[in-house]
């Protein structure tokens, strides 16, 4: 699994894009097109944006081609990106936001640490061990759904901690393990020599690493013992622990000699038994889905999808495993298509409209056409009378842009597979709709129907847009709230049973409220315009929303009231002007709620905070100094354990007052 190290929402310099749309494969499936085919369907739409159906590859040549297409693409029909971190997992994004503030440094893909401790709202996990139990309190793994846990740097029992810390040192090699049994004399008792992202299944923790997997038996945690370890052939995108069963998500990029898929230990996937698409996709890796048995290591079934690594999310439900891959238009087929719509075709004369159409017909390379195209256009403009040659050059521009605006929601699609989590993990549906998804956060599953927020991205002079689509349980769309936010792009969302909430920026940030009772009648309730932005969004309670993110470059907390979704309320705010970021923009795993207390803790770049939020005010009840940035907090009982990178500090949350500090 790659480790992200950014301190916001925005990571991954090193992952550069061509463009939002054509940053996709060009060359794919065009011995499926008949020939002759016009490049505009008769509905008005694209040629080729149909709706996806699945199928599988049939034969390791037809799935090598596949991905060697992949490196031809044609010219980008979008040149900027700005790639975002956050939640589940990353994606590209067509609008470079030099001036935000939230690029500070990269360090690979989005991973799965996206856990918090103690929430309440849609997915969160409370407090375990109530006091009727006559055991102590301690916070859980915040999670986007209540029934299954996801993977974090930090997991407890109520008694034993494990922490792994990897992502700010590259000396940290292993799992410290600290006795809390004792809450006046907690100690570190042990250690796991493997480090990685943690899932505590009963008394075995599963250790998820860079290069390979663990899992330990913890039932004494003074003396862990290893049961079993398997190499990790593939990035592991997330896991989730349901039901006793562990699921993992792994993402392969096919190279030389791709033919069997190895993602995981020494099982194979046959390349004809891996689901694509039947229309384009811009599918760069193979997305597997497996179910592995938590106390053996042992895989018990797997699926896999093309997929795409940038511009998707995954995100887990108790039914399913949704994974996404994208489908864009490049600028040869945008252009082709306008040239075979009526205005595009009439600006042309017969020769240069007798040679665009042949290129239907010609088995050369998407990037053979697109060098062929310009040539055409060229001498159609050098036929062109000397006077009348710069008008129609403009015309040919302009009418280029009014067609790409007016298919901009069919230029970037988002497609989604979902993979049963109940059966086999078989593929059981898939659907496709307009724009990009940011992270897990912009899916949500809610009485058999999937909403997900998705940002259009700018193209050819047409503003960017929000939109927020619903669909049932085939994965048709059944409902939509469109052109949210113009000119920006989403930075956060949450849903919360029939409420949704929904963040855009670029000068100023839009607080979205909105209403998804009927699901074939979402509608926008409220809105609420306030400076910076929100990079995460946490229901707590009594209808309030928190937001954390940034103002002028420094780690921010907004606390919504949205009892009246119609008119939503900023009750108060609190900027950390002299930290500069915070891990909750990287990962929600970094955030803690603590319900019982009124508080949530906060960590930023030199410090780490405790903020009361009780009353509608946020007041900084803790300032803890940990030598360095706070990475994780939980609670047991009233202590709040707060880690750093090699100690921690216990505070007696009655009096935040610290009790001791803990060397790890």
């Amino acid at each position: 699994m790659d480790r992200r190290t950014t301190v916001i929402a925005v990571a991954l310099a090193a992952l550069v894009v061509g463009s939002v749309i054509g940053a996709g494969l060009t060359g794919l499936f065009d011995e499926r097109r008949p020939a002759g085919t016009d490049h505009e369907r008769s509905d008005g739409s694209l040629a080729g944006r149909s709706d996806p159906e699945l199928t599988t590859f049939a034969s390791e040549d037809a799935f090598v081609e596949y991905f060697d297409d992949s490196s031809g693409t044609a010219a980008p029909t979008q040149p900027s990106v700005t790639v975002r971190a956050a939640g589940d997992n990353v994606t590209a994004e067509a609008e470079a936001d030099a001036d935000d503030g939230r690029i500070t440094d990269a360090a690979g893909m989005a991973d799965g640490r996206i856990t918090d401790a103690g929430g309440t709202a849609d997915g969160s996990a409370g407090a375990t061990a109530s006091a009727s139990s006559g055991e102590p309190r301690y916070s859980e793994t915040n999670v986007q759904e209540a029934a299954l846990d996801e993977p974090d740097v930090l997991k407890t029992d109520g008694e034993s901690v494990y922490y792994a810390d990897h992502r700010y040192t590259s000396r940290w090699g292993e799992t410290s393990i600290v006795d809390v049994s004792d809450p006046d004399a907690p100690d570190t008792i042990g250690s796991i020599p493997l480090s990685g992202d943690l899932l505590l299944a009963g008394e075995t923790l599963v250790v998820l690493g860079d290069e390979e997997a663990a899992g330990y038996d913890v039932s004494d945690p003074e003396a862990p013992d290893e049961q079993w370890r398997t190499d990790l052939e593939a990035r592991l995108e997330t896991a989730r622990l349901y039901d006793g069963d562990l699921y993992l998500v792994l993402v392969d990029r096919p190279g030389d000699d791709p033919c069997p898929i190895e993602p995981y230990g020494d099982r194979t996937i046959a390349c004809t038994d891996v689901v694509r698409p039947t229309t384009d996709a811009d599918a760069d890796a193979v997305y597997t889905a497996a179910r592995v048995d938590p106390e053996t290591g042992r895989l018990e079934s797997e699926t896999s999808v093309v997929g795409s690594r940038s511009l998707s999310a995954t995100y887990v439900s108790e039914n399913g495993i949704y994974l996404s891959y994208t489908r864009s238009t490049d600028e040869y087929d945008l252009r082709r298509s306008y040239l075979g719509s009526e205005n595009g075709s009439a600006l042309l004369d017969a020769k240069a409209r007798e040679r665009v159409a042949a290129l239907d017909d010609i088995d050369v390379s998407k990037r053979a056409k697109a060098v062929e195209l310009q040539e055409i256009l060229d001498d159609w403009r050098d036929r062109t009378d000397g006077d009348a040659q710069r008008p129609s050059h403009r015309a040919f521009e302009k009418g280029l842009r009014d067609y790409a605006a007016a298919h901009q929601r069919e230029l970037t699609t988002t497609g989604i597979v979902r993979v049963d989590i109940d059966g086999d993990l078989s593929v059981d549906a898939s659907g496709e709709v307009p724009g990009t998804p940011l992270n897990q956060f912009s899916m949500d599953e809610h009485d058999d129907h999937l909403r997900i927020a998705t940002t259009i991205p700018r193209t050819h002079g047409a503003d960017s847009v929000n939109d927020v689509y619903v669909l049932d349980s085939d994965l048709e769309t059944v409902g939509s709230v469109t052109g949210l936010g113009v000119d920006e792009r989403i930075y956060s969302v949450r849903f919360e049973g029939d409420e949704g909430y929904v963040v855009t920026y670029r000068e100023i940030d839009p607080f979205y409220t909105l209403d998804l009772s009927d699901p074939t009648d979402p509608t926008v309730d409220g809105k609420l315009k306030l400076p910076g932005f929100s990079e995460y969004l946490h229901p707590l309670e009594d209808d309030l929303v928190l937001g954390i993110g940034q103002e002028d470059r420094h780690p921010k907390a907004t606390l919504f009231d949205v009892s009246d979704p119609t008119d939503p309320v900023e009750l108060d705010s609190e900027i950390l002007s002299g930290e500069y970021g915070s891990d909750i923009s990287r990962t929600h795993t970094a955030f803690l709620q603590d319900e019982a207390h009124g508080v949530f803790f906060m960590p930023a770049s030199q410090g780490s905070y405790v903020f009361d939020y009780e009353g509608g005010d946020l007041e900084a009840v803790a300032r803890v100094d940990v030598g360095g940035p706070g990475t994780r907090a939980m609670y047991v009982g009233d202590r709040l354990y707060v880690f750093g990178e090699d100690q921690a500090v216990v505070l007696d949350e009655t009096t935040w007052t610290e009790e001791t500090r803990i060397d790890l």
